[in-house]
């Protein structure tokens, strides 16, 4: 409304004193709430004619709003016609009755019957009426009058959105995850109690439809190409996963949202394997799922270490427990590492099509780092964080994680979250993390893997571990 403070004409019967009493307490506090009330006992003075007033009012252009209190008194009057409210009936019908919509008249109800039927005047029959039977309810009954004066309706029709960008996309390569991913991303921003659940059946939505994206032979297209085209066609599902997960380490949202996120990993990982019921396989069947699900994983790492939630992140690095793995070696239960695995494709590309790349892998995750929240230098730290945890694996043998993108970092200085830790508050913090209680225990951990022979190499290029984590300086002030 243009007015801000609306004006409002209140229709009801001097049943009794009492009645009387709560109409104009009632009209004070709409008052109160910048609600200009016209009643007759403020504006009708000694010597005007009342039933001219009620006409008037009824009528007047400037009433934008007429609220009808309504008792056993009114309805009676107004179904019999009779005395004042009898008038203001003959002049309020035919306005109620000409539109279904109309927003102009309310009836608030302040008795029922003996059977519990509220009085309501016969012309006001069926539509929605407020009801203020009961004083114990009488706050939130004021609410819904306020509404209806200033027209802000508890619930309103949001604005019209898009169509799903997935109903566009071919069916193979669409998860079906868009109105999840919209649930949950509604329910973080707007603080819902929902917030998990949502989130949880995002996840459990999005490894299931993997099936969907499942390679499949055509001696038409090349196995390479096959490959390419599958992984590419999986960039919006990827982005809006990664912008999801980013969005939960923004919000803080806790550590039941990174277990979500280990069981999503688990789950995932069955795609890595030859299924039951499949006896007739190709090693790089599967070439697909080992290069997008570890992509998922490292930028998830990559989220939690952006917004420094490193508790949560501990949770990444758990034991998976991957059943179709026990065929390959009898032991279903794994560390994360299972995660990073060769993609033979890549290799056979490259040298089948001499191409005389060092690394495709490293090439296409960083031909891939857009649309997303993470820059590919904040790739590289969680990449270097998984090589050196996986180091630090005991339990299992030859484990270890193979950095890809290490191959584009400059090297020149250490991660950032490596270099904050050289101060002993944020060391505390990251302490867990990284497996240890002091920085002269680091320091010893770092010089061991930086004098071994499992520091990635390229051609003549070597990383430096010692440089990259800031061990030196995280000894001498921790």
């Amino acid at each position: 409304m243009e007015n801000t403070n609306p004006k409002v004409f209140v229709s009801y019967c001097w049943t009794n004193p009492e009645h009387e009493n709560f109409v104009i307490e009632l009209a004070e506090d709409l008052v109160a709430s910048g609600v200009d009330i016209i009643i007759d006992k403020w504006n009708l003075r000694d010597g005007q004619d009342s039933i001219s007033f009620m006409e008037s009012m009824i009528n007047d252009k400037t009433i934008e709003k007429v609220l009808i209190i309504s008792d056993k008194g009114y309805a009676d009057k107004a179904n019999n016609r009779a005395g004042g409210v009898g008038t203001e009936a003959q002049i309020i019908s035919p306005e109620v009755y000409a539109s279904a919509t109309q927003t102009k008249f309310v009836v608030v109800t302040t008795e029922k019957d003996l059977e519990g039927r509220h009085y309501v005047p016969t012309f006001y029959k069926g539509r929605l009426f407020i009801d203020m039977t009961d004083a114990n309810n009488y706050t939130d009954s004021f609410d819904k009058v306020l509404r209806w004066v200033y027209d802000k309706p508890v619930y309103e029709k949001p604005e019209l959105g898009k169509k799903p960008s997935f109903l566009d996309e071919p069916p193979k390569t669409s998860l079906g995850t868009s109105s999840y991913y919209a649930r949950a991303v509604d329910a973080i921003r707007n603080g819902r109690t929902t917030v998990l659940g949502c989130f949880d059946e995002y996840l459990s939505t999005f490894a299931v439809n993997l099936e969907r994206i499942r390679l499949t032979r055509d001696e038409a297209i090349p196995d390479d190409e096959a490959f390419l085209k599958n992984i590419e066609s999986f960039i919006p599902e990827r982005n809006e996963f990664i912008n999801l997960v980013n969005l939960v380490c923004r919000f803080n949202l806790g550590i039941d949202f990174s277990k979500r996120l280990h069981a999503f990993f688990q789950d995932a990982l069955a795609y890595y394997y030859t299924p039951e019921s499949v006896t007739s396989f190709r090693e790089t069947d599967y070439d697909n799922y080992k290069f997008i699900i570890s992509e998922l994983y490292i930028y998830t790492v990559a989220s939690h270490l952006k917004y420094e939630r490193f508790d949560e992140c501990v949770v990444l690095f758990g034991k998976y427990f991957v059943t179709l793995k026990a065929r390959l070696d009898g032991s279903p239960l794994t560390s994360f590492t299972v995660i990073n695995q060769n993609i033979a494709i890549l290799e056979w590309r490259n040298r089948s099509r001499s191409l005389g790349r060092i690394s495709l892998h490293a090439d296409l995750l960083k031909d891939r780092c857009h649309g997303v929240p993470i820059t590919f230098n904040e790739v590289h730290q969680a990449d270097f964080l998984c090589f050196i945890k996986a180091l630090a694996i005991k339990d299992e043998n030859y484990v270890y994680w193979f950095p890809p993108t290490l191959l584009y970092s400059k090297g020149l200085h250490a991660f950032e979250i490596f270099a904050k830790a050289s101060e002993p508050d944020y060391f505390h913090k990251i302490k867990y993390l990284l497996g240890v209680q002091s920085g002269n225990e680091f320091l010893d951990f770092v010089n061991m893997i930086d004098k071994s022979d499992r520091v990635p190499r390229w051609g003549f290029d070597r990383i430096s571990p010692l440089r990259l984590s800031n061990a030196v300086a995280i000894a001498e002030k921790n």
